[in-house]
């Protein structure tokens, strides 16, 4: 590819229009939601254009240079600022070329757009786009990425936080910029707070709208303003910073109450954004020409529709795409409302005579239109009217207040649990019919904060919503659809949000049921379940049926978390040997030195193949040291050298090989010496594996300054 190219050729309407929807397209799913109509329009636009270009070339490639695009070393539209962005963006990421072959399909190229959408940090922690293609199975998209040494990287003090937080920024503040600080609104803030905790600097935020609201403003104006004055100063920083600045500014937005958080990202941050794009789209096809020499034009979604704010779907926005807003709006000036229109200024308009007739009319239907009326609402609106009324059940809900007078006390509960009931009703109705997603809507509004004299009604609600049938059937459900699938994930959703509800459950659930299989599952889901619920499922260890037992040490084990290690300590001396090796088998899953430490106690245990893996477990896990090196070695001091003896023993010096040290090699030495008066075969045993055991450890020893 050309780094100066000389005269472009000229380039046909067809390869212009791949270009413009290829960045509508890369532009979209970078702002909004998967479930958002503007990010499934483009897409589907960009597979169209490009699946028609196809139909006649083997191929369609994009060259990514700074600030612009080439089509086979040929620059396309240089100038266009919605292409410079979206170019700047893939150029930072490593991207050079974007190569579609014939036969691309729509999976392919969505599955492509979400990958894309990811920041470079997060494509960095799955190896790469190529990487990320290659686990989707992508095979007729080709990409070229730099060479390491050419990517724009990240300051080398930042650091990545773990792969498993899908939120979580692997971009970090430099140290200098968490102690610098910023002025708004005469109060100043700390740039530490936005990065080490949002939330503060979210609720400092909201403090200071409300102190510095205006005569004409609402929360939400007041904290656009605020952030755009944030924005704007993050800007003026150096540019290794920003990104991380940007980051800890969207996490704070998405940590406000969700009074604020969804009116400020939904009427304010997205206020005009569908406009734009359609404006910027427009423009750039106005300026191409089709092979008549007409302007250039294709179907569009209808204008109308984006300026539909109720049409955004999602709540569940994430911390890259507020990122990318925040940055729009520190771009553009800050705007304060004009003055109140002073009421005596109006001019009244006299109604009309006519219009109490028409209104009449209106109020009036037909038999004619009363017949219409009944056809549209037995043609496919059941669901929507459905989801209507739930919604609006639910809105009801968070407008129930205590009333002040006690004359109206008792008629209030009473209206408010006819709300509940409603709702029960249309929860039992959609799980029969396995819609699971609205269901789930029902079940987090049952969950949401009221007054404290209508919260025991909505328990009991929700202690309907988790009965033993109802749960029962959701696994039903899962289990007879494929994992990952639309309908499997709608399901396990519902699960989700019964959160503590469930897991007991599940659990008496998994404790009565005979088939292996359905046993099996139960456990993965509760595995997945029950990580924040380590203390309720804890509670079933003493129940006296060893395999429920069993299955609940498994669950623990699976949790990782080292709150589990004094639960698991309670069963270490079960007398079942097999809870004691799925204790084992937790703790290595558990790891650190809690862990390590109990393993040792199973030296003692009165079963030989408890012994073993219990040595075997300190050889792995992570945390085990020189403590348990010590414990080992006094171990073997009483152990005898006999035949029967020897494969415990061997174990033990196969563990010191991998956590001994200098003070266990001299140790082992004692082995490596054979004694006349006693039997050489076993001596020449442990012989062999010790002195391979110092030699390991030797060399182990040597390396640390090396390898670490």
């Amino acid at each position: 590819m050309q780094e100066n190219p000389g005269q472009p050729e000229p380039l046909s309407p067809e390869i212009q229009e791949v270009m413009r929807s290829f960045v509508s397209a890369a532009r979209a799913v970078k702002l909004y939601p998967q479930n958002n109509p503007i990010y499934a329009q483009s897409v589907k636009k960009s597979f169209e254009s490009l699946d028609n270009y196809l139909k006649n070339a083997i191929r369609y490639s994009i060259g990514v240079q700074k600030s612009y695009f080439l089509y086979e070393d040929i620059p396309i539209a240089k100038d266009t600022q919605l292409n410079k962005a979206i170019a700047q963006d893939l150029f930072g990421k490593g991207f050079r070329e974007i190569i579609f072959h014939e036969g691309l399909t729509e999976e392919e190229l969505l599955g492509f757009y979400a990958a894309l959408s990811l920041s470079q940090e997060e494509q960095a922690l799955r190896s790469g786009m190529v990487s990320i293609l290659w686990e989707q199975g992508s095979t007729h998209i080709k990409i070229t990425e730099a060479a390491l040494e050419d990517v724009i990287t990240t300051h080398p003090d930042m650091s990545r936080t773990g792969a498993g937080e899908k939120e979580r920024s692997a971009v970090r503040v430099l140290p200098e910029a968490g102690q610098k600080e910023i002025r708004i609104a005469g109060r100043t803030l700390v740039l530490g707070d936005l990065i080490d905790d949002p939330g503060r600097f979210a609720a400092n935020m909201v403090d200071i709208a409300r102190e510095t609201l205006g005569d004409n403003e609402s929360i939400e104006d007041r904290l656009h303003s605020l952030y755009q004055e944030a924005g704007q100063q993050i800007q003026g920083m150096p540019q290794e910073q920003q990104e991380a600045l940007f980051q800890g500014l969207a996490k704070s937005v998405l940590a406000m109450d969700p009074e604020h958080r969804d009116k400020f990202i939904a009427s304010k941050l997205y206020a005009g954004m569908d406009r734009d794009q359609v404006r910027e789209q427009r423009e750039q096809e106005s300026s191409a020409e089709g092979p008549s020499g007409e302007p250039f034009s294709h179907a569009r979604i209808p204008e109308d529709l984006h300026e539909i704010i109720t049409g955004r779907f999602s709540k569940q926005w994430t911390v890259h795409q507020i990122a990318e807003l925040l940055k729009k709006a520190a771009s553009k000036k800050i705007e304060t409302p004009g003055p109140a229109v002073d009421p005596a200024r109006i001019e009244a308009v006299p109604v009309s005579e006519d219009l109490y007739g028409i209104a009449k009319e209106l109020a009036e239907y037909s038999p004619e239109e009363m017949e219409t009326l009944k056809a549209i609402s037995g043609v496919g609106m059941e669901p929507d009217i459905i989801e209507a009324s739930v919604r609006t059940l639910i809105f009801l809900i968070t407008l129930v207040k205590r009333p002040g007078r006690p004359a109206v006390l008792e008629k209030t509960v009473s209206r408010f649990s006819s709300v509940a009931h409603q709702l029960e009703d249309s929860l039992n109705y959609l799980l029969q019919n396995k819609d699971y997603d609205l269901a789930t809507i029902i079940v987090r509004a049952l969950h949401l904060p009221v007054d404290p004299l209508f919260k025991p009604r909505l328990n009991e609600a929700i202690k309907k919503a988790s009965s033993r049938d109802i749960i029962s059937a959701v696994v039903t459900d899962m289990r007879s659809s494929q994992k990952a699938s639309p309908e499997y994930l709608s399901a396990y959703a519902y699960l989700q949000v019964l959160d503590q509800e469930a897991t007991p459950v599940l659990l008496d659930i998994l404790a009565v049921e005979k088939d292996r299989a359905i046993r099996k599952y139960l456990v993965e889901i509760l595995k997945d379940l029950g990580k924040k619920q380590v203390s309720m499922i804890a509670r079933h260890l003493t129940d006296g049926r060893w395999y429920v037992v069993r299955n609940i040490v498994n669950i623990l084990g699976d949790s990782k978390s080292e709150e589990a290690i004094p639960y698991l300590e309670r069963v270490a001396d079960h007398k079942q040997v097999q809870i004691r090796l799925e204790v084992i088998k937790g703790l290595i899953s558990i790891g650190g030195k809690k862990a390590a430490v109990l393993l040792t106690r199973f030296l003692k245990d009165r079963d030989a193949d408890v012994r073993i893996a219990a040595v075997r477990a300190v050889a792995i896990v992570h945390g085990a040291g020189r403590t348990e090196a010590q414990t080992l070695t006094n171990f073997l001091m009483d152990r005898p050298v006999k035949k029967k003896e020897n494969e415990l023993t061997v174990e033990v010096i196969k563990a010191l090989e991998k956590i001994g040290d200098e003070e266990t090699a001299e140790f082992l030495k004692r082995y490596t010496r054979i004694k006349w008066w006693k039997a050489r075969k076993p001596q020449e045993e442990l012989r062999t594996v010790a002195v391979a055991a110092i030699e390991n450890i030797g060399r182990r020893l040597g390396d640390v300054g090396r390898k670490y």
